[in-house]
């Protein structure tokens, strides 16, 4: 195995009796049966190579850390508990026993992320790795031609390093979904060469990250705006020179724009009204100036088109007036600064009301060791077409991940939980669920990944979804934005550090008597905001109700039926 791919494994490993080769080979020849078949033998020596690579072991990251003693092992780590790889945590497989899906996030994955992952490639679909922070990778040539069956790879808030993006990446031509985010694929320019092959991608995040522009001046090139996106995220970015949002009218497919945080010069261009399917728009904090333009809603051409649910413009410089015609689009939510909202019903908030923190102080980023050696590029494949792949079920739920804290049982992830279960819900007390609203193993839904500062782990929960903020009040999770404050177990606010789109298989909603329960660390409500607002309206009156009065008073005659 190891010898099959000389240009992307490492060779003559096994005279060193203590890597992770030789560890992930003397566990495989120890509990695998004599009538393994080779696939069988692949994929467990492929995942044992992950296991020894990554589990409690350090890098150039944890030194320049300062860590002291051992690395921590991984949080849930069953790997050595039975011989069947398809059912160890975060391993998915297909009828056949080839492993389809790696989905290990947030599980303290320490190490050098091992090239040996290319020996799954002909199957291997999904791979997670997202907020394993000390997770490192300089040089990741298992993405170089071989991975043509991988849609879905998520290493952000990760310690994966290249010089800007590693060329290596060209290799995954059929991704669908890509998040870079706050990792060290920083300190340069994004090469758009590298994308070229990537036609079917339209799920980028790029946030958090130190890049410089190109040499047409341009933040982003042009081969990632001629890409089908329909969800970008370039946050909280920093650049080595000024840039405008002008690049934003190339991106006509987009569906979700996040741009809180990156500094522009000027203002809005008239352009992004050509972007018609725009969902939801965020520059929040964003050094925007000038006057706001009426392009944006207000000419006959664009009026009529626009889709927006969402828009978040607080925080910036800009000026004149709102254009009565955005009050005419159905936004569900429109935030402005309060000199502008003024004199007009339809901003939603302004100002510090649209969120309720300054503006984060950004984590410390070190640079790059080392710069990888590139080889060359596949050639790109015709452009398919693309599907729109996002899925939504219901609108109050919990992915099946999503972990909850059980009276003298610790740590139980939502699936696992069952009616009778005492779990932690608001102000340090315990209570039984005694229904659910959804409990589904195998149906998919969107959700978003929400991270506050200080937690290790993210909430995964539906956008209509309610969250606990300040003065006891509750708002759908679509509402909430990076820097926003939550509460959390200790009673304490935390900021919200990052937000993210995501789709899990499992959806879960369960009811206690108070309304509210805590997953992942954060209080949430029962209920759900079906105008994506945190007050009933009707018509276009916002009424002193809130969602979450409405949803625990009449869910009261269901709460005492089961109860009793």
């Amino acid at each position: 195995l190891q010898s099959s791919e000389p240009d992307i494994l490492e060779q003559n490993v096994f005279s060193d009796s203590d890597s992770y080769q030789s560890l992930a080979l003397i566990h495989a020849v120890e509990n695998l049966p004599n009538e393994a078949r080779e696939l069988e033998i692949r994929n467990y020596y492929a995942l044992m190579c992950i296991y020894f690579a990554t589990n409690g072991v350090g890098n150039p990251k944890t030194d320049e850390a300062g860590f002291s003693g051992a690395v921590e092992d991984w949080f849930v780590d069953d790997w050595t508990d039975t011989n069947d790889y398809c059912d160890w945590y975060g391993i998915e497989c297909d009828q056949e026993r080839h492993v389809t899906k790696i989905e290990l996030y947030n599980n303290n994955l320490n190490g050098q992320f091992p090239n040996e992952v290319v020996l799954l490639n002909d199957y291997l679909n999904y791979i997670d790795l997202f907020d394993n922070y000390y997770l490192w990778s300089n040089e990741p040539k298992w993405m170089q031609i071989k991975m043509t069956q991988l849609e879905y790879l998520y290493f952000g808030t990760t310690s994966f390093e290249a010089i800007g993006v590693s060329r290596y990446l060209a290799g995954c031509v059929n991704l669908l979904e890509l998040d870079m985010s706050f990792t060290f694929w920083s300190f340069g320019a994004i090469d758009g060469e590298i994308f070229e092959p990537l036609t079917k991608l339209y799920y980028l995040d790029i946030g958090n990250q130190k890049l410089e522009v190109g040499s047409d001046g341009e933040p982003i090139p042009a081969a990632v705006r001629a890409l089908p996106l329909l969800h970008f995220y370039m946050d909280s970015c920093e650049f080595n020179a000024s840039i405008t949002m002008e690049f934003v009218s190339s991106l006509t497919d987009l569906i979700e724009l996040r741009l809180d945080y990156t500094q522009f010069t000027g203002g809005i261009p008239t352009t992004l009204g050509l972007l018609t399917n725009l969902d939801f728009f965020s520059a929040t904090y964003s050094g925007l100036s000038g006057r706001l333009p009426t392009e944006l809603s207000d000419t006959s051409e664009w009026g009529e088109k626009l889709k927006f649910k969402y828009l978040f413009l607080e925080q910036n410089q800009l000026s004149g007036v709102i254009p009565s015609s955005i009050c005419n689009v159905p936004s569900t939510a429109f935030g402005a600064d309060c000199d502008l909202c003024d004199g007009t019903s339809c901003c939603y908030c302004c100002g510090d009301q649209c969120g309720n923190i300054d503006p984060p102080t950004p984590e410390p980023t070190l640079a790059p060791t080392s710069e990888p050696t590139p080889t060359s590029l596949p050639t790109p494949e015709p452009t398919p077409t693309i599907e729109e792949t996002w899925l939504e079920y219901g609108l109050f739920c919990f992915s099946g991940s999503s972990l909850v804290e059980v009276e003298h049982r610790g740590s139980v992830r939502m699936e696992d939980l069952a009616i009778g279960d005492t779990v932690r819900v608001n102000n340090n007390t315990f209570e039984p669920i005694y229904s659910f609203g959804h409990k589904d193993k195998t149906a998919s839904a969107e959700f978003l990944r929400i991270k506050t500062k200080g937690s290790s782990t993210a909430i995964e929960i539906s956008p209509d979804h309610m969250v606990a903020i300040e003065n006891g009040r509750y708002v759908p999770a679509s509402l909430v934005k990076k820097g926003d404050k939550l509460l959390i177990v200790s009673n304490e606010l935390a900021a919200v550090t990052s937000i993210k789109t995501v789709v899990r298989k499992g959806i879960f909603a369960p009811f206690t008597a108070s309304g509210n329960i805590v997953v992942n660390g954060v209080v949430a409500s029962n209920y759900v905001a079906y105008q994506g607002s945190e007050y009933v309206k009707i018509g276009e009156m916002e009424t002193p109700f809130s969602y979450q009065f409405m949803g625990h008073t009449f869910n009261s005659v269901h709460r005492l039926a089961v109860m009793v």
